[in-house]
């Protein structure tokens, strides 16, 4: 009986000696994960003065919910990057979804646009995916697409902002 049951699991748990790939590590951001994204690291961007840049002049505010290991070549799946635009009355965010996802443009990440609720502290996800869908913008740019800037920093694992320099962490 002792055998028979040992088998039985040997079948049932795989053990067989096929071994699987195991599937791609994959992160879902919800609006959960942003709130609070003001108390995380903060880094302040100097004024946009590329013209025709989607990326607004003025104040910018950069917000990371963890920073990557030192001598890292990545940011680690689950990572999610918050550009607080002047005010604050619209933000921007970059999360690192795994997977394989956008594949074609800024491998792994996700792009966002946040509003902000009347609590002040949850984000409404006004959109999110590989490029801001039909009749979207990007901050008020027709056809502004992330991925298109965003393959310049292939380089910093699609990351652009100098203070998130893998070479930093």
């Amino acid at each position: 009986m002792k055998r028979l049951a040992s088998l039985l699991v040997g079948v049932l748990c795989g053990c067989g000696g096929i071994e699987e790939t195991p599937a791609p590590e994959v992160f879902i951001a919800l609006p959960r994960d942003f709130q609070h994204f003001q108390e995380w690291a903060t880094y302040p961007l100097p004024p946009n003065e590329v013209a025709g840049s989607p990326h607004i002049a003025g104040e910018r505010t950069l917000f990371i919910n963890r920073k990557p290991a030192h001598g890292s070549t990545q940011f680690p799946v689950g990572t999610i990057i918050v550009k607080r635009v002047n005010d604050g009355s619209q933000n921007f965010a970059m999360v690192k979804r795994g997977g394989d996802y956008n594949v074609q443009g800024a491998t792994n990440w996700e792009w966002f646009d946040l509003k902000p609720a009347t609590d002040g502290v949850t984000q409404i996800i006004a959109w999110r995916g590989i490029t801001p869908p039909s009749g979207e913008m990007y901050h008020g740019v027709a056809g502004g697409e992330c991925n298109t800037c965003h393959q310049s920093a292939r380089n910093n694992d699609f990351v652009q902002s100098e203070p998130l320099l893998l070479s930093g962490f």
